[in-house]
């Protein structure tokens, strides 16, 4: 009877999670939507394993912040927080196939609007900028 290489034998056994192999869940998506995502992030240049996780953290966490009606920017040493980490999702949508950037925009639509009552317009930004770069970043 032909048996296994102790390679392959060691490949078939189970195994811990490695530091960087991140299994974050972004709330309202998918299991096929995550594992495009993580998919997306192992192959990508400039992505590492949960870095849409940490940036749509963020962002979520800029959206809700504490503080006056009318919100600015903090920096952080993840991204630039408006072309960073919105810059990042942004990415992650577009490079996903449709149906699963249409679920990350969908996630992402409450976060937007709310995003854009709280900030203020900048009459002087390119107008070819994305919409987020479109808002004043200093009070």
């Amino acid at each position: 009877m032909p048996r296994k290489p102790p390679a392959q034998v060691r490949a078939d056994l189970p195994r811990e999670p490695r530091s960087w192999e991140s299994r974050a869940v972004i709330p309202g998506l998918s299991g096929k939507t995550l594992a495009g995502i993580a998919r997306l992030e192992r192959r990508s240049r400039g992505l590492w394993p949960g870095a849409t996780h940490r940036a749509f953290t963020h962002w979520h966490w800029t959206v809700h912040r504490r503080g006056p009606r009318v919100i600015y920017p903090v920096d952080d040493q993840c991204c630039d927080l408006w072309t960073g980490c919105r810059g990042t999702l942004e990415r992650v949508r577009l490079t996903l196939p449709r149906a699963a950037g249409r679920e990350l925009l969908a996630v992402l639509a409450p976060l937007d609007e709310k995003f854009l009552a709280r900030t203020l317009n900048d009459p002087y930004a390119p107008p070819g900028d994305p919409w987020w770069r479109r808002r004043l970043d200093t009070p």
